[in-house]
């Protein structure tokens, strides 16, 4: 007699946990109608594949979608958030192509918008709590509110609220001009204070503040001249701003310049891709300590030193200059280094010239979010709040490319040797502020492009910024309460007039 045939029974392998929360979303959820949950990231490290990704509520593969889309009737050249009010939001306008501005007479405007938090239910739950699956859950969303506007002589090329005055606002124009502005905290108005004539025919692309002295600025020009400014306290009177110095080293248009975070050091690149730093020590007699050409063989966009000034990092991490190009890359160049001109540590390419770079505002640790509570969270109005040194990134506007969320993270390897308790074994940091282990081994961190914003579609992106955000985490409960998690509140601007906000969020 024939046995029947019988499958050996299956053999059960028992794998280890693993190290890295991920979540689900609910089956009869679907993804468009909610807010994109914490995920472990697919790996698509330009470093090492095998290393696994920083979280971020969104990725390349999830774009985040805008929770408001406002139409303004202009272009749109540059968008600010004011450092030290999260809710005060101000937008320039130009007509002419940032790339290509000219010193021409046109009539363009300021916009002065309050950015209002408000408690709404998640999308998409309505239909959910009606068939009994979900209880209301609660998220944070901005509710734009245009508050004010003045109109400009020319084209608005740049906009920057001072780090030491919140209510000082300059902007710069295609006629070569920097217009004084007062915005009263909690007011949500705007006053013009003077008119200050810069270079007469050239237009001033950027204008940035030095981080460490409360009179000094620099502003760039379409002739190539890099202007040190003197600002007065109250600039109420017409050119009473005034040059300290003006560096002619640049033959070619200078797009964008960047103070050191220390703020003594300059630095200046142009579109023909020379890159200069200079000594800035004494403001009336700029030193120029090295050049280079060989890096941005397709022009100089943007520049952004890092830690950026301000940041939560400011002694813990390498010193790196962050810059952008018109060959779509990003590129990291090493500062600590003693050698000079700096090495490039690594390239991003961000499919389409790099304009602009808005740094991610530092955020609280997570022990303090619970006694903060939900809505806009601004640093430089808690200095009794612990923050995480460890998220950081940077908006940057690709043009073509769209707007990108770039985050500076540790590479996810054991660097350290671990003690029995497993904590990191930190013997000394050196003199720039780098951490080391015991064996001399450096803590490496990386850039990695995380988001990509899609929704303006074929219009290119010249404007971004930022500003952090505690709100309702939408999946996980606390004893019956929803859960809080950090994050940013993005917005990006088009040259059709789009402006899109956005929330992402970490961990």
């Amino acid at each position: 007699m024939i046995e029947p045939f019988q499958h050996p029974a299956p053999k059960l392998v028992m794998e280890p946990p693993s190290m890295q929360p991920w979540t689900m979303t609910p089956p009869s959820l679907s993804p468009l109608h909610m807010t994109p949950p914490n995920m472990e990231l697919p790996n698509f490290s330009p470093i090492q594949d095998h290393m696994p990704l920083p979280t971020l509520s969104a990725s390349k593969f999830i774009p985040p979608q805008s929770f408001l889309t406002y139409k303004h009737p202009q272009p749109i050249s540059v968008v600010k958030f004011c450092r030290h009010d999260p809710t005060l939001l101000v937008a320039g306008s130009s007509n002419l192509d940032p790339e290509e501005a000219r010193p021409v007479q046109e009539e363009a405007t300021i916009t002065v918008f309050r950015v209002e938090d408000v408690s709404r239910e998640v999308r998409g739950d309505d239909k959910m709590i009606a068939r009994g699956i979900y209880e209301v859950r609660q998220k944070i969303r901005p509710r734009l509110h245009v508050m004010a506007t003045v109109k400009t002589p020319g084209a608005v090329l740049d906009l920057a609220f001072s780090p030491h005055d919140s209510e000082l606002l300059l902007a710069t124009l295609s006629t070569g001009q920097i217009i004084a502005y007062r915005t009263p905290r909690g007011k949500y108005t705007i006053k013009q204070l003077s008119t200050h004539t810069i270079s007469r025919g050239n237009p001033i692309h950027s204008i940035t503040f030095s981080p460490s002295s409360r009179t000094l600025a620099a502003a760039t020009s379409g002739s190539g001249a890099v202007f040190l400014l003197n600002i007065p306290s109250s600039p109420r009177s017409d050119n009473a701003i005034t040059p300290l110095a003006k560096i002619t080293a640049h033959t070619s248009a200078v797009l964008h310049a960047a103070f050191s975070t220390d703020g003594k050091r300059l630095y200046t690149g142009d579109e023909s891709g020379v890159l200069s730093s200079w000594s800035i020590t004494k403001p009336s007699t700029p030193k120029q300590k090295w050049t280079s050409s060989d890096e941005h063989p397709k022009g100089l966009t943007a520049l952004l030193p890092w830690p950026a000034p301000f940041a939560s990092d400011i002694n813990q991490k390498r010193r790196l200059l962050l810059t952008g190009s018109y060959d779509g890359n990003l590129r990291v160049l090493d500062m600590s280094s003693h050698v000079r001109p700096p090495y490039c540590r690594q390239v991003l390419d961000l499919e389409g010239c790099v304009w602009r770079f808005a740094p991610l505002p530092p955020l609280p640790v997570n022990a303090e979010i619970g006694t903060l509570g939900p809505g806009a969270f601004c640093a430089a109005n808690r200095p009794d709040v612990e923050l995480d040194p460890e998220q950081q990134g940077v908006l940057a506007a690709s043009t073509r490319g769209g707007s990108r969320v770039l985050i500076h993270k540790q590479k996810f390897e054991e660097v350290f040797l671990p003690r029995r308790d497993g904590s990191d074994i930190v013997d000394w940091t050196t003199s720039d502020g780098v951490k080391m282990d015991h064996e001399g081994r450096e803590k490496q961190y990386y850039w990695y492009d995380l988001a990509d914003i899609e929704e303006h579609g074929d219009s290119e992106v010249y404007a971004g910024d930022a500003v952090a955000v505690i709100d309702y985490d939408p999946l996980f409960k606390d004893a019956g309460e929803q859960r809080l998690r950090r994050g940013w509140r993005l917005v990006s601007a088009s040259r059709d007039g789009t402006m899109c906000f956005w929330q992402v969020y970490v961990e």
